[in-house]
């Protein structure tokens, strides 16, 4: 008899708890007063991480399903459409999956180790210890506003052969930027000043446009460019200097398939190029001046998506803080100035015509820094 009187009281709480428990809101509901914010959000790629609402994640995601029997899509989803792994019902889950990394999926969620749990009072967190709302229980949050609230997607993620080809967590934690206590909010979420309510108060508030590498004005300057060039009219030596000035990780971060590469060009009297460091394809014609991570799978084919990956290739990317010199030997008749662009590609060119995505914005070059040394 105790024995089903103990499972009576244990199925009544539950129920009872899951009547009172949060479940995910839509952005909608938060559009009302926190216009700005969602306004800012349906900008960036936390809104636009979906099947859905991203060509280019749904074009790899087919292909991944298609090489892997459909097993790579769930470790994926899991960071990209991340509602389903957080809703207690298939009625949320169905109708917010489309949204993507959603306002609640931060701001109703704690850290649970490795993932996130929905607090089931129905508090909104919040980066402030005074916010004061009428619609909802607010609360500060440590969590939200440190960087492991972000490297809970955005951190080491590993392939099915157990090797890192993501390490934004441990590129992050052995730069300068980390053990100064700069966050990963402070540099992709800046402040200004404003109100993150209608009827709040003017306070610093943190863009939610997220900004990264699909957003030219956070890449322009992150690393520096210098040129020293010696010699004469028989043969010029430039030395090319790089830093990575600004980024708190390695550059470029996340996705493999992003690259950073350098464009050097000598010119003559009248503009024209008379030497340069590649033509078409700076991987195969000059690989020391490309900065990125290249895979290859169990046949050392190169480069390859990560799912078919089995090792890393090599890994030429800036890591934090790290200046690096490239050396240059330019034949002399005729050059008067040397010329260097510093570059950043969302993803190769030939992979985008085999998604055909070759468009903007995937294709876009976006430059860094330039730099020139006019020669005497």
């Amino acid at each position: 008899m105790r024995i089903w009187i103990s499972i009576f009281w244990l199925i009544f709480f539950v129920c009872f708890y899951s009547s009172f428990a949060q479940e995910l809101e839509s952005y909608k509901n938060c559009a009302e007063c926190h216009v700005q914010n969602v306004a800012d959000w349906k900008t960036s790629r936390h809104a636009q991480s979906t099947p859905a609402t991203n060509p280019f994640y749904a074009a790899m995601r087919t292909w991944a399903d298609q090489s892997t029997d459909g097993v790579a899509s769930a470790q994926c989803d899991r960071c990209h459409v991340p509602v389903p792994s957080l809703a207690t019902t298939t009625e949320v889950a169905e109708r917010l999956a489309h949204e993507g990394v959603t306002c609640d999926v931060c701001h109703a969620t704690q850290s649970d180790r490795n993932w996130l749990i929905v607090n089931p009072s129905g508090v909104k967190y919040g980066p402030y210890n005074d916010a004061i709302s009428v619609v909802h229980e607010s609360e500060y949050s440590e969590f939200l506003v440190s960087s492991r609230q972000c490297l809970t997607c955005h951190a080491n993620l590993e392939s099915a052969h157990g090797f890192a080809f993501c390490s934004t967590q441990k590129e992050y934690l052995a730069s300068s930027y980390s053990k100064k206590g700069v966050t990963c909010q402070d540099c992709h979420m800046p402040s200004i000043e404003g109100k993150t309510a209608e009827l709040g108060k003017i306070r610093q508030v943190y863009s939610h446009k997220f900004y990264g590498g699909y957003n030219p004005e956070i890449l322009r300057n992150c690393a520096s460019l210098e040129l020293e060039v010696s010699g004469d009219t028989t043969q010029w030596t430039v030395n090319v200097t790089l830093t990575n000035r600004t980024v708190g990780h390695a550059l470029p971060t996340g996705s493999p398939l992003r690259s950073v590469f350098l464009s050097l060009s000598a010119l003559d009297v009248d503009g024209n190029v008379v030497w340069q460091n590649y033509k078409v394809n700076p991987l195969l014609e000059d690989s020391t001046a490309v900065f990125m991570r290249v895979l290859q799978d169990e046949k050392g084919q190169a480069p390859v998506p990560p799912w078919l990956a089995t090792k890393i290739k090599f890994d030429q990317r800036l890591k934090p803080d790290e200046t690096r010199e490239l050396l240059y030997k330019i034949p002399g008749p005729g050059v008067v100035s040397v010329f260097a662009t510093l570059n950043y590609r969302l993803a190769p060119p030939d992979l985008l015509k085999k998604l055909h995505l070759d468009f903007e914005p995937y294709s876009d070059v976006v430059t860094i820094a330039t730099a020139q040394s006019n020669l005497k």
